[in-house]
């Protein structure tokens, strides 16, 4: 089938972009820039953007499906407003071109962060999101903005299905998106900081080639309407930890970072940002996230879309094969 893509160059886009076109579908991919680098069969790039340079209702007309998977994935920027712009306004106006367009199905790429911390190691499911008012990031704060987006559009009749992807890792870009990479990269080098906090926080982390696989089965068989967590395994981060240091064939070494003190560091490095215009390795809301467990169950996803888990344990082993090719941590972007 036809399907229009959004996000189609950052770390999980460029992933589903590829896998979109192995299950044989059309794809009409959004890009800022020309690109005359990549003109495969079945692809075809549209020039323009999410804010001022969206395409019109015309364009969406041709797709059976459209799949936005963009969102600005950072932990600070410069001016907080842009995580609004991108990850709210820019979703909304794509969801009126989209209803303008009577587009059969629209697949939107959320967050686990949307549904908020688990309040104990007990995974929840898509069940569990409720009304929220307190937010460690922006990214954080405008991903659940956009899901109530989402429902205003279901009420007016767009069906949506929106996927809760976790902390995604595994091979691929080295952005900010990509936290397991960025932390077996430190550990190859040396570098690696510490743990924050107790470590004994349980997350789940989804390896990318299954996401991709999620969206593609949601795109085929998902229901306007229906939310599915795509997740992985649930484990305590000293534990994951542990294992990249092992597999990396580094002795487990890990100083431990209270929680408030990363709080204050973040904070610090926020405000040296102001004048750098850098983004800072960490802040506060980043480490503040480490508090809470983000537990998660997919076990709806498993049994209506079919969706499969890669264990752990195998999918470390290709991430850090990966890592140790790189021959800096940004060298794949």
């Amino acid at each position: 089938m036809k399907v229009f893509l959004t996000g189609g160059t950052g770390y999980l886009g460029s992933q589903l972009l590829e896998g979109l076109l192995d299950a044989g579908h059309e794809v009409s991919a959004l890009t800022r820039r020309p690109r005359t680098d990549d003109e495969r069969p079945g692809l075809r790039w549209v020039l323009g953007d999410l804010g001022e340079r969206l395409p019109e209702a015309s364009e969406f007309n041709q797709h059976a499906v459209v799949v936005h998977s963009a969102a600005m994935v950072k932990t600070w920027a410069p001016d907080p407003t842009e995580f609004d712009r991108v990850n709210v306004l820019a979703y909304q106006k794509l969801l009126e071109r989209c209803a303008i367009a009577g587009v059969t199905k629209v697949v939107h790429t959320s967050s686990f962060f949307s549904l908020g911390p688990s309040p104990s190691p007990t995974p929840i499911d898509e069940k569990s999101r409720a009304e929220r008012t307190h937010f460690y990031t922006d990214y954080e704060r405008t991903k659940y903005l956009a899901d109530q987006v989402t429902d205003r559009f279901l009420d007016k009749g767009l069906p949506i299905v929106t996927l809760y992807p976790t902390i995604l890792f595994g091979p691929g870009k080295c952005t900010d998106g990509n936290l397991l990479g960025k932390l077996a990269y430190w550990v190859r080098e040396g570098t690696f900081p510490g743990q924050i906090g107790s470590g004994r926080q349980v997350w789940n982390y989804a390896f990318v080639p299954d996401v991709v696989a999620g969206h593609v089965a949601a795109i085929e068989r998902g229901m306007g309407g229906h939310k599915f967590i795509l997740g992985g395994e649930n484990i305590a981060l000293s534990d994951i930890l542990r294992m990249i240091f092992t597999k990396l064939d580094k002795p487990v070494k890990m100083r431990t970072i209270p929680v408030p003190i990363a709080e204050t560091l973040g904070r610090l490095m926020e405000f040296g940002a102001r004048f750098t215009k850098k983004a800072p390795e960490l802040t506060r809301g980043a480490a503040g996230a480490y508090r809470e467990h983000w537990a998660y169950s997919s076990t709806r996803a498993e049994r209506a879309l079919g969706y499969t888990i890669t264990p752990l344990d195998e999918a470390l082993d290709q991430t850090v094969d990966w890592v140790r090719g790189l021959e800096s941590w940004g060298d794949s972007e």
